[in-house]
């Protein structure tokens, strides 16, 4: 733990003052932006370090966390009012729609709950978010003739990529050093201190790229933390070498799904990383199951293609899967092994291959369903809808989910070796994907296409906007498959 200064006897007196500087420095940037004619993206970045300095403080101001939490929710609340009514530009002014100031202190929200006793990995994730994405920001937007890529939705450089990359591992060395001095730890060595930068600059680096409206004020600092953590699990565990194994294998799937065009690049980013954490923090009995689900869904969504093209571009469910899907099918998945790596049990491990097991079943129903001789019937009102809608179930597709439920299950039986308990997978997994159906019958948007007068499942359609005629347009085929994950890794922890 770091050493703690307290300026006040009583901590919630310390928030008030912490809170009212923050709020200063805010009407600091306002000032500064109509009195000395400063671009709003200036201001903003003068807000972002500030703010970053005054939060990097926090572990030497407060002994708990609850404070920061407090302080946390009511910026979470400000910035939304603000951005809602269009104030305090200086923090929010920027020349595309983002909302970094609504993601800033929700990462400070997450890291004070779940990482305040981690304080070296706390000050190191907000180390990144303050100095190395503003780093990259400035080189970016600054440098003449820069070499943008798109490797999401927000354009990049990759001048300032390269800066990100730098900066972090950078700051990563050197504030492990700072730290772990202030803290009265011993000093890193050297062979472990150079991968471990290059390791969280790696992992950082690629958050910061994928981004979208901001949303890498809050997938910096979070990537950060797991990548940091992993790396020291694995130095404690002798494994380093193992997690280089597992790293690689990562890429090499990715690489290798990219390359079948099975997933885009952005899937591919996004599945990458998600190999790295479940591999690295699961190891086989992690890795198997999610791979055997991978390979083997990817395989069905390949045979028919042709057949299956049409029905895909109508209900939005391509054979290349983008960094929705891919989290929308793994994002359970992965916030459950990361759970794992704080604290390792049966029952999260149970929850996790539940999970697992609810997206292959939804995946291979949807798949093998698509072959089925007979017009799927909408599961709430039976009756006759088009094949691939959502909601729609048929025997042979239901007979497919089953499949899938149970080929998972039993690519753990090495690590479980209770039939009980993989009998209760299959069947909360199975569970899940009928949930799914339901979700996707009721709940889930459906529209008219304007120019082809089909029902369609994407909101825009025939290079038109759609009519949205059941369901609500906040959720989609993506949202649903989360539903679905989410379903079947509860479950197992409710029972359990």
């Amino acid at each position: 733990m770091l050493p703690t200064v307290s300026p006040f006897s009583n901590e919630w007196i310390t928030s008030v003052v912490f809170l009212l500087g923050i709020f200063g420095l805010i009407g600091l940037s306002e000032l500064a932006r109509v009195k000395l004619n400063w671009t709003p993206e200036l201001s903003r970045k003068f807000v972002h370090v500030l703010v970053g300095l005054f939060v990097l403080m926090s572990p030497f101001l407060f002994v708990s966390n609850g404070p920061p939490v407090a302080l946390a929710i009511i910026f979470i609340i400000v910035n939304l009012v603000a951005i809602k009514s269009k104030k305090f530009e200086g923090m929010h002014a920027t020349k595309r729609i983002s909302y970094g100031t609504i993601y800033f202190p929700l990462a400070y929200f997450i890291l004070c709950l779940f990482w305040w006793e981690r304080q070296i990995t706390f000050q190191i994730s907000l180390l990144l978010l303050t100095f190395a994405d503003t780093a990259a920001a400035i080189v970016g937007e600054g440098v003449r003739n820069p070499e943008s890529y798109r490797p999401w939705r927000d354009q990049k450089t990759i001048q300032g990529t390269i800066v990100m990359a730098l900066t972090s591992a950078l700051l990563t060395g050197l504030g492990t050093t700072l730290f772990r001095s202030i803290a009265g730890m011993e000093p890193l060595e050297l062979q472990l201190l150079v991968p471990l930068s290059l390791f969280v600059a790696a992992m950082a680096t690629i958050a910061e790229a994928v981004s979208d409206s901001g949303s890498d004020n809050l997938s910096i600092p979070i990537v950060t933390a797991v990548t940091y953590d992993l790396f020291f699990e694995s130095v404690g565990n002798g494994s380093v070498a193992v997690l280089i194994m597992w790293i690689l294998l990562s890429f090499i799937m990715a690489q290798g799904a990219f390359s079948l065009r099975v997933l885009t690049s952005d899937g591919a980013l996004a599945a990458f990383i998600l190999g790295v954490f479940v591999f690295g923090i699961g190891g086989w009995k992690f890795m198997i199951p999610l791979a055997v689900f991978f390979v083997l869904s990817s395989l069905l969504s390949r045979i028919g293609k042709k057949s299956k093209k049409d029905q895909r571009q109508s209900f939005g469910k391509g054979s290349e899967r983008d960094m929705v899907q891919v989290y929308a099918n793994g994002g359970i998945p992965l916030i459950l092994t990361i759970w794992w790596l704080y604290n390792p049990s049966d029952i999260i491990y149970f929850a996790y291959l539940s999970s697992v097991v609810a997206a292959t079943a939804d995946t291979w129903a949807t798949e093998i369903g698509f072959f089925s001789p007979y017009v799927p019937r909408d599961i709430v009102t039976f009756r006759k809808i088009d094949s691939g809608a959502s909601g729609g179930v048929t025997f042979l597709g239901s007979v497919g989910g089953l499949l899938g439920a149970t080929v998972i299950a039993a690519s753990a039986w090495f690590f479980i070796l209770d039939v009980k308990v993989l009998y209760l997978v299959v069947a909360v997994g199975f569970a899940a994907n009928v949930f799914d159906s339901i979700l996707g019958a009721t709940v889930q948007a459906s529209y008219t296409c304007g120019g082809c007068s089909k029902r369609v499942e994407v909101a825009h359609h025939c290079d038109e906007p759609a009519t949205l005629i059941s369901g609500s347009r906040f959720i989609n085929n993506d949202t649903v498959n989360l539903f679905c994950t989410l379903s079947g890794g509860a479950i197992i922890l409710l029972v359990g």
